[in-house]
């Protein structure tokens, strides 16, 4: 007699006696890992999509803001990337690519079953400060069970026309029946930068360079070696408007520090805006209930300082998850979510009042401080050091004085609620309705203080922003789920519908009476006054269909029809779908005895879903993307006026991707686990601004005029490797490769900045200058031009004038892998764990070395260490051309001189944890568990290109940002 259960191993047994013991082996391959997927779960097992799960365990005590900024190196085809050590700022999310070029490219967030339409950066003080919010810092990621990551038509149609860009599922904590638990968590860490920054010169240097290129030209234009060291000493002073020394004549003949002359000061302008970061984490939970009623309550508080002064986060977070199964066939639900952050940051803005960009542009030889005539410092009434504000390249500058007197703040308040009730009838249905409220404002202050700075023009100028974003949205599913002997039918039919309105208040005063107040009651002058809502409207229909057959052959499909608020009439509606199927190799007989082979399971899917994300050059008509739009507010000698803002095009549709997936997964030995994916993910019908003649009155017109292809594979691979009683050894490693295409554009070509789109290649290849070099005869810099002769041939040669040379394709921002290998150790109550990601190939534009290479350029702008090394003499062989006062040669123009190799790896986390043995904790008679870590974060990074952030935007240009951190955190975690 053969013996079976789901999720065991079959036996077979002989008849004898009245009596038959038989104990069933779990089949952990068969019993399958519970997945969350769209409206609904699944197993692991018999899913036809491709999907990626990150545990709580994996997201715990991170030193982030944000779970997005959590997932990298996770997934395979999950690309993270946070440019900014901001606390609290946007990460860069994308899922297999770049999908679209002028819509949004970041994948769908859904929070317990409700999809986010308000998601990315939320600030208002972005455009003007470079300062984001990101929405998903407003999560704490203790609350967070699983995250499930939608890669494929198969997996993320259901959620059709905003699922193009993938699908990012957030499944946060439940209560379970049982005695109640109790978990509190602290966390302490610091942070400082996580690279090491351009080398620059120091005051000596940098006055001894300005001083050579003096002395040589006075020797150059005949005078004697006495006389030229005289003059180069007062040109110099001159040229640079100050003078760090405590002599008017710092250098004596060929170049050699007169005696006695010193440095007054040297300021490292880095080192002043720069400090060491702190942060702080507190959470506890509460989790418990019986049969009928379980309930998760938790609360946190995260207080993050930046590495920048004026930067930090703080944030409060509320949380309540319950459930009760009111009668045998109701169940009733809620989940809520209240957040509060509190984000500071500095100045982002251009010029001086950048804080970042500030010290990257300005030289070591201007002091922090005001000096008196013997260089001492100048010091005010109350003892306090006077900030000094004269430099050659800002004027009225000074960046720890403005980020002190300065503002710029955003203050955001979120309610995520939910509700639902669920009714069983008939045995195999259940109806589930659901509605949810994301409730969330954002209060926001720029300031720009009366004294100095940007603001002194006006008296001071001070902007405050006051935005609410209400989202709704009602989900109704009816789940019919059956059994026939070998047979397993599952259906889901439902509708949903959400709204989302935003509604933005502004307004801006000048004219301060006195410093330290900021409120617009105390201006004197009403700059702007402006107000204005937007609102988004989606509902659709999708089905959904499962079978399975022996638990061994498997087969989906699912249908969506969706209508938008942003497309016309004639094309609101789209269609989207999918069909997959799997097949479990290893259960077919003829591999039953092949003992090696743990598990094998073919799968592959075909569909398509969309987008309607499209990002307008203005934002606030994003949504209303296909209208004849007139834009009030041109107003003239007091009467209110209108103009046309943009033309309408009423076959506005979707974009569509179309993608197909191919799958191997696989367990060997039970002990390695692998995946290996092919994918191809077509992009078709892109919302694109078609470039218009100005003739027409208008810059662009919103088309359908685009196509892109991505395609690439998938690897996943992990082992047991050992497992003893007191040791554990897992080891895993995941990478993918992915290639973008554009197969279909309006024109032959669009040029934007430093990129070319063109058909045949991805959208962030460079379209750049190529340097050649330096000249060794006289020091120029050299650039490559194309040169047609007579006959039509055309050849490359040099020329030293920049505006002579030709753009051409120079490589992509692009990686070619990127990927994660990770690895988790246990020794009886030991733990420790690492995990290092990397990426290789790409190319980065450093603008931050293109400021530090100005050759001359600007007296008083800060130069590298590089400058150092500047052509001298003719038959110099360097790459950096000769230093000139005052340089017009367009040396440190745009080209592949700042353009370099991407590739990098970075020791991303590390922890090292002590958890009390059980024989202890039972002695507390309190306890449950106990367990004490420290942390790294960002711990190494070795990178081709040295002095700037690896970790930049997509578009692979670095510029600015608050750089980012590496973070050493210690902890205790307690159960009760």
């Amino acid at each position: 007699m053969e013996f079976s259960y789901i999720g065991y191993t079959a036996q077979t047994k002989a008849i004898s006696g009245n009596v038959i013991n038989v104990a069933l082996q779990v089949n952990a391959t068969e019993l399958g890992e519970v997945i969350v997927v769209a409206y609904g779960t699944a197993t692991k097992e018999s899913y036809t999509g491709s999907v990626g799960v990150v545990k709580a365990a994996d997201l715990k005590d991170r030193p982030v803001t944000s779970v997005d900024k959590a997932l990298q190196g996770t997934v395979p085809g999950l690309v993270v990337k946070s440019a900014s050590g901001q606390p609290g700022s946007v990460a860069q999310v994308r899922v297999r690519g770049v999908g679209s070029i002028n819509s949004e490219a970041s994948p769908l967030y859904v929070v317990d079953g409700v999809p986010m339409d308000t998601q990315g950066d939320i600030s208002m003080l972005s455009a003007s400060n470079n300062q984001t919010t990101n929405i998903l810092s407003s999560l704490n990621s203790e609350d967070i069970e699983s995250v499930t990551v939608l890669k494929d038509a198969a997996s993320a149609a259901l959620y059709g026309s905003r699922a193009a860009n993938g699908v990012v599922i957030i499944t946060t904590k439940k209560g379970k029946a049982g005695k109640t638990k109790i978990q509190a968590g602290a966390t302490f860490g610091y942070s400082d930068l996580a690279v090491k920054q351009h080398k620059m010169l120091n005051a000596s240097e940098y006055f001894k360079v300005y001083w050579d290129a003096s002395y040589q030209g006075f020797i150059d234009a005949g005078q004697s070696p006495a006389l030229a060291t005289t003059n180069a000493n007062a040109e110099t002073i001159d040229i640079l408007s100050v003078n760090p020394y405590n002599t008017p004549k710092p250098y004596a003949a060929q170049g050699v520090l007169s005696n006695g002359a010193a440095l007054l000061y040297d300021t490292d302008w880095r080192k002043e805006v720069l400090r060491t970061g702190k942060n702080e984490d507190y959470n506890v939970s509460f989790s418990g209930g019986s049969e009928t009623t379980k309930f998760y309550v938790s609360g946190g508080y995260f207080d993050q300082e930046g590495i920048a002064l004026a930067s930090s986060f703080k944030r409060y977070t509320a949380k309540a998850n319950l459930e009760n199964k009111a009668t045998d066939f109701l169940t009733l639900g809620m989940y809520n979510t209240l957040s509060y952050t509190d984000q500071n940051a500095p100045s982002g803005g251009t010029n001086g009042s950048s804080l970042l960009g500030f010290t990257n542009n300005v030289s070591n030889v201007y002091p922090l401080y005001a000096r008196n005539a013997d260089g001492s410092i100048q010091y005010d009434t109350k003892g306090q050091p006077v900030y000094n504000f004269d430099n050659n390249m800002f004027k009225d500058y000074n960046p720890v004085y403005l980020s002190k007197e300065d503002k710029f703040s955003t203050q955001t308040a979120r309610v995520l609620s939910s509700a639902f009730a669920e009714i069983s009838f008939l045995k195999d249905f259940k109806f589930k309705s659901m509605f949810t409220v994301d409730y969330l404002t954002n209060r926001e202050l720029l300031f720009y203080n009366m004294e100095h700075g940007d603001g002194v023009a006006v008296g001071g100028r001070a902007s405050r922003f006051s935005a609410r974003n209400l989202g709704l949205n009602i989900t109704n599913t009816l789940n019919y789920s059956k059994s026939v002997d070998k047979h397993l039918f599952g259906f889901l039919a439902g509708h949903e519908a959400s709204k989302t309105n935003y509604d933005l208040i502004n307004a801006a005063g000048t004219g301060f009476p006195f410093p330290g107040v900021y409120e617009l009651r105390s201006s004197s002058k009403a700059a702007t006054a402006d107000s204005y809502q937007t609102d988004y409207r989606n509902t659709g229909y999708f089905s959904r269909f499962n079978y399975s057959y022996d638990n061994k052959y498997f087969f989906s499909a699912s249908i969506r029809r969706d209508a938008s608020s942003v497309f016309g009439i004639d094309s609101k509606w789209g269609t989207f779908w999918s069909v997959g199927g799997a097949w479990r190799v290893k259960q077919e007989a003829f591999l039953q005895n092949v003992n090696w082979l743990t598990d094998l399971k073919l799968r592959a899917n075909y569909g398509t879903v969309g987008n309607d994300k499209f990002i307008s050059t203005n934002p606030e008509l994003s949504r209303y993307a296909s209208l004849d739009l007139y834009e009030l507010g041109f107003n003239y000698n007091g009467q209110g006026g209108t103009s046309y803002n943009q033309l309408g095009n009423g076959k506005l549709q979707w974009e569509r991707n179309t993608n197909t997936d191919v799958a191997l997964e696989f367990r060997l030995f039970n002990i390695f686990n692998g995946e290996i994916v092919y994918y191809k993910r077509s992009s078709k019908d892109l919302l694109f601004a078609k470039p218009l003649s100005m003739i027409t009155g208008f810059p662009s017109i919103n088309t359908n005029l685009a196509s892109l292809d991505n395609s690439g594979i998938e690897v996943g691979l992990n082992a047991d490797a050992v497992t003893t009683k007191d040791f554990t050894w897992n080891v895993g490693l995941n990478f993918a490769r992915n290639t973008n295409k554009i197969t279909k554009l309006s024109q032959p070509e669009v040029i934007v900045g430093s990129k070319r789109y063109r058909v045949g290649v991805d959208i962030y290849r460079y379209y750049i200058e190529e340097y050649a070099g330096v000249d060794p005869a006289n020091g120029n810099a050299l650039w490559y031009k194309d040169q047609t002769d007579a006959n039509g041939t055309t050849t490359k040669v040099t020329t030293s004038d920049y505006r002579e040379a030709t753009r051409y394709e120079q490589g992509s921002a692009f990686p070619k892998l990127t990927g994660a290998f990770n690895n988790r150790f246990t020794y009886k109550d030991f733990d420790l764990g690492f995990m290092v990601y990397f990426s290789l190939g790409g190319k980065i534009m450093d603008n931050n070395y293109q400021s530090l290479t100005g050759d001359g350029l600007s007296p008083g702008k800060q130069l590298s260490r590089d400058a150092l090394n500047a052509w001298k003499n003719p038959g110099d062989n360097t790459n950096m051309p000769r230093f000139i006062l005052s340089n017009n040669t367009l040396s440190n123009s745009r080209s592949t001189r700042y353009l370099f190799d991407a590739t990098y790896a970075r020791l991303k986390t590390v922890s090292l944890g002590y958890s009390l043995p059980k024989s202890l904790i039972s002695k507390t008679g309190i306890l449950q568990n106990a367990r004490i870590y420290v942390m790294g974060e960002n711990i190494l990074t070795w990178a081709k290109h040295k002095g700037v952030d690896p970790e930049f935007d997509f578009d692979g240009v670095a510029g600015n940002e608050i750089p980012n951190v590496k973070t050493f955190s210690f902890g205790l975690n307690v159960g009760f």
